[in-house]
């Protein structure tokens, strides 16, 4: 018996990588009238490099800079420069939040300095938070251990809710597929049309048709004769009824119409095929 559960990852360029060195963690909860300003003595225990990492948990927060200011709110979090930073405070009677600073050399795509952004906390974001803290707060102070702490306490939340949303996003839109597909199928005899199936399931024509091409790489509009055809042809195969017949029961404009819809489907006409499986039949008996 060999069981196997892998990923690789083959990507050879040797392209720049985030690696965060962590300087300091700081969980704060303090009340209004909490101020902070900062000095240079303060600045200067840090590197020039030095970018703070603030999390919002609880109530909402006050960031003076050199040149703007910053409303920090319940689940949200943002990049600075260290040394813009000039005075922080509480707006509100609870203001929890958590603070790192780190230096980087490079941090690319991984987030953008002054984008305040909007995340849900998470528990797993909790853990990581809380592992980060106590590794830097222990006697076993690694350097590479600490930051791949942090970098595991940053992606939970840069990444993680990301992955979350895309997964729960892409298992929606299969599931309207399913059920679009399966209206489609239940309709096979009726005259039906791309607005007529999008209105019935609330979404834009366009809409449809996007995730339509994207699920299964084919319009609304081919899927729904793509069904018909393939009734026709079940029907002319099982059944003994006229392709006249075959044809408006399908509710298409004319006998012409399916004929030609359906050679172009199977590359044979509605009779080519009928003769054929007669005489499959004949042969089998």
């Amino acid at each position: 018996m060999y069981q196997s559960d892998f990923f690789f990852f083959n990507d050879f360029n040797k392209e720049k990588i985030f690696a965060p060195e962590v300087t300091s963690v700081y969980k704060i909860l303090a009340d209004i009238s909490y101020v902070h300003q900062r000095d240079e003595q303060e600045r200067q225990n840090y590197s020039p490099k030095t970018i703070a990492f603030i999390r919002c948990t609880d109530g909402k927060g006050q960031i003076r800079l050199k040149n703007t200011q910053i409303i920090i709110n319940e689940d949200e979090c943002v990049f600075l420069n260290f040394y813009d930073i000039m005075e922080y405070r509480s707006l509100t009677n609870i203001w929890g939040y958590r603070w790192v600073n780190f230096s980087t050399d490079y941090f690319g795509s991984e987030f953008e300095l002054g984008k305040v952004y909007t995340i849900p906390f998470s528990e797993n974001e909790d853990k990581a938070f809380n592992r980060l803290l106590a590794v830097g707060k222990s006697d076993f102070k690694n350097k590479s251990y600490l930051s791949h702490s942090f970098l595991g306490y940053f992606y939970s939340i840069m990444l993680e809710n990301q992955l979350n949303d895309e997964i729960v996003l892409a298992n929606a839109k299969k599931r309207i597929v399913d059920d679009i597909c399966s209206y489609i199928n239940q309709k096979r005899y009726s005259k039906i049309s791309v607005e007529e199936i999008a209105d019935f399931f609330k979404i834009s024509p366009r809409r449809m048709h996007q995730i339509f091409t994207l699920e299964l790489g084919i319009s609304p509009k081919k899927y729904i004769l793509k069904k018909k055809m393939e009734e026709g042809y079940r029907l002319l195969v099982q059944t003994s009824s006229p392709i006249n017949e075959i044809a408006y029961m399908l509710c298409f404009s004319s006998p012409y119409h399916f004929t030609n819809e359906f050679k172009k489907t199977f590359s044979q006409s509605p009779n080519e095929i009928r003769k054929m499986q007669k005489k499959c039949d004949e042969e089998s008996k």
